[in-house]
């Protein structure tokens, strides 16, 4: 009391309530300080015990520190969860029936589950448990609602589950039965509807698109037949279309312009959730990008073309992005043309012209800059080295400008790397091409980048490329000594290494007289692998047992 005197100026018989306290915890909770939030909690039932019953803490203040700590990204999340709702209960049994858990509470520990499920694989069990007791509950107060089963399905989905696709269609089929049974908090929605197709979508059974395409007609027929919560939205039909673009079905991408066109019918009938936006048709466009249909260049600028036409009959969240010119370029990739290279640099020209003129959502990435140095890669020019080195020496120049959207990462070198490493011409321009790699590799050990699993594999395939073992062993050595030096040498690096480096020379290196191509990266010096994560080595089970990798030596 002496705290809220000093400090505000109150007087006696203006003394902190539960209100006051509950106002405290509100904003901590919206601070996302839930430990504070917990210390006002733990003050309030203190100060209650020793007899104030003004500060007497109800089920709003456990509610909203059970929120606080649901939101959090702390690794305890579920454990003070759990902790505070047994506070609840255990309060509750000794006769304050204030702070008895009800329907909220239960969905807010289910909540601070999903946080936490996609390192705690028990934690979909934990909430489904906890469901069946609200279930069981005969106080209406604590029935799980619709809200409480989407966050089941969320649960799932968190956990990587294989089964999380399954378990969320069969948790909608019970909502929906609940429902009819008459229990009214329990309609499904088209959140509910939403989170089950994306859980679909996050599955790779080979029949997930058809499945998600019946839960979205499921979706439809009950709209039309009168249930207007059930209205398909932009979500509902993006995430069908993305389930469509992994499918790598060869009709995938006519289905998804399918339901493209169907968004605009809907959206003209009166439908305004189902009105297509700038995502829809990103999506669309990626799943012309994985076709690698001949046509799915031509039919990606289509797509972009009548996104601009939409944008200028009024559609505001229609118009093409960064997103969508992307996945433009990766469609002329994928479709092999002769002439894709120069689509797709002709596309990175419009995006820079356009974010000059001050349009920044199309304002071209680190990513957009990487899918046309993988262009350069697949194409047939034959001095892929030129080409690679003047896309990333252009994004150096625009982030040293101060475009921070296109610093170089780890990724750009690799691209870079495997570039130059198909170069075409004769033994000087192959020379040439090798030293851009050995410059882009010091390049990329001056910018502090740490190099990934895919770094070492593309310089392989460059010395495996570009170099005469009988020639150019000199050369090859520095790699090797730059390679072991790193400690990355894991099973794909080994294979790398063998498929270049000869036999004798390995094993001076190893000094053995085995079979190199019998010996796994367990067979290695322990400062070679130093930092890879080999896992466990069984016997007659890696990748290595029974396998020699090719060797291409010139």
């Amino acid at each position: 009391n002496d705290f809220y005197q000093d400090d505000f100026g109150l007087h006696q018989s203006s003394k902190p309530d539960t209100v006051t306290f509950n106002t405290l915890i509100s904003i901590a909770d919206r601070a996302r300080q839930p430990e504070i939030a917990e210390e006002i909690l733990e003050d309030m039932i203190k100060r209650s015990s020793d007899g104030d019953k003004m500060v007497q803490p109800d089920i709003f203040s456990f509610n909203t520190v059970l929120s606080a700590w649901s939101r959090s990204k702390k690794s305890n999340v579920g454990v003070k969860t759990a902790e505070i709702l047994h506070r609840m209960q255990e309060l509750a049994d000794k006769g304050d029936t204030n702070v008895k858990p009800d329907n909220t509470s239960l969905t807010t520990v289910i909540n601070s589950l999903i946080a936490s499920s996609g390192k705690k694989r028990e934690a979909p069990m934990q909430a489904e448990q906890i469901i069946q007791r609200m279930e069981e509950n005969k106080d209406s107060a604590i029935r799980p609602d619709a809200v409480t089963y989407t966050s089941l399905m969320k649960c799932w989905i968190q956990s990587g589950r294989s089964k999380a696709m399954n378990r969320s269609i069969e948790i909608l089929d019970i909502l929906e039965q609940r429902y009819r049974e008459g229990h009214e908090e329990c309609k499904p929605d088209a959140l509910a509807y939403n989170v089950a197709l994306n859980a679909i979508a996050k599955n790779k059974a080979p029949d997930s698109a058809e499945r998600a395409e019946a839960l979205l007609q499921r979706m439809r027929e009950r709209y039309y037949a009168g249930d207007k919560d059930l209205a398909p939205n932009v979500s509902s039909f993006t995430t069908v279309m993305a389930t469509w673009a992994r499918s790598r079905r060869p009709d995938a991408a006519k289905q998804a312009d399918r339901l493209l066109n169907e968004m605009h019918e809907m959206h003209e009938s009166g439908v305004s959730v189902a009105a297509p936006n700038s995502f829809a048709y990103s999506t669309c466009i990626l799943a012309w990008a994985k076709t690698g249909h001949k046509n799915a260049g031509e039919r990606a600028e289509s797509l972009l073309k009548r996104m601009v036409l939409c944008h200028n009959d009024g559609f505001d969240n229609i118009a093409p992005n960064v997103i969508s010119y992307t996945n433009a370029m990766e469609a002329w990739i994928g479709s092999k043309q002769p002439h894709a290279l120069e689509r797709v640099e002709s596309i990175l020209e419009k995006m820079i012209e356009q974010s000059k003129a001050g349009d920044e959502n199309v304002a071209p990435t680190t990513t957009t800059f990487n899918v046309v140095l993988k262009a350069i890669r697949q194409s047939s020019e034959p001095l892929k080295h030129q080409k690679a080195l003047q896309v990333v020496n252009r994004m150096k120049s625009m982030y040293e400008s101060g475009d921070k959207r296109v610093k170089p990462n780890v990724a750009t070198y690799n691209s870079f790397f495997s570039a130059c490493a198909y170069t075409e011409g004769n033994v000087s321009t192959k020379l040439a091409a090798f030293s851009m790699v050995l410059n882009g590799l010091l390049d990329l050990q001056e910018t502090r980048l740490k190099p990934d699993d895919y770094t070492w594999p593309a310089i392989w395939k460059a010395c495996q490329y570009l170099l005469d073992t009988k020639k150019d062993m000199q050369k090859m050595n520095h790699i090797f000594e730059l390679c072991v030096r790193s400690g990355a040498i894991n099973e794909l690096v080994f294979n790398n290494i063998r498929n270049v480096l000869p036999t004798q020379y390995l094993q001076k290196k190893l000094k053995t007289d085995k079979d190199v191509y019998k010996l796994t990266v367990h067979d290695l010096p322990s400062d070679w692998t130093k930092n890879t994560r080999l896992g466990r080595f069984r016997p007659g089970k890696g990748k290595q047992a029974g396998k020699l990798p090719k060797r291409n030596v010139k």
